[in-house]
């Protein structure tokens, strides 16, 4: 069983990357864009992908990751917020900042009132630095844990 974790991991991790990568990228071309008012579709459009990108990044990492490495190391179960401090505990970020990562990530999930997208777009632009600096030690972790598992 732990055979087949180990190798669900490994997808989670190809696709952990792609999804930072994806994320930096929206980064790049926002920056420019957050806190202005009145854009065209176009810009729009690119902050839309922004915040959809941090949430899936934030849900790769915390929802799937996280869990999956804790049921590798057999220290599963729990909730998300005994998921996060496990997290800090490894040294892959501040409790407090993933927290902040996940209720963002719930807020785009579920906010669909236009006047608040701009503070959303200001929080995402303030939060993906501190989520995108998880991704590479979550990945040498994991693949620590992956080599105490040969094939």
């Amino acid at each position: 069983m732990t055979r087949v974790k180990i190798e669900l991991l490994e997808e989670e991790l190809a696709g952990l990357q792609l999804a930072a990568g994806y994320l930096q990228y929206s980064m790049e071309r926002c920056l420019n864009l957050i806190g202005q008012e009145g854009l065209p579709p176009e810009q729009l459009e690119r902050l839309e992908s922004l915040t959809s990108r941090f949430a899936r990044l934030a849900d790769l990492l915390i929802q799937r990751v996280f869990r999956l490495l804790d049921d590798i190391e057999l220290t599963g179960g729990g909730s998300i917020l005994d998921r996060i401090y496990r997290a800090e505990k490894r040294g892959w970020a501040n409790a407090s900042e993933l927290i902040n990562i996940r209720e963002l990530r719930n807020l785009i999930a579920h906010e669909y009132a236009t006047e608040k997208m701009l503070e959303i777009y200001g929080a995402v632009a303030t939060m993906a630095p501190v989520l995108l600096a998880a991704v590479p030690k979550v990945i040498a972790y994991a693949n620590n844990t992956i080599r105490k598992y040969p094939k």
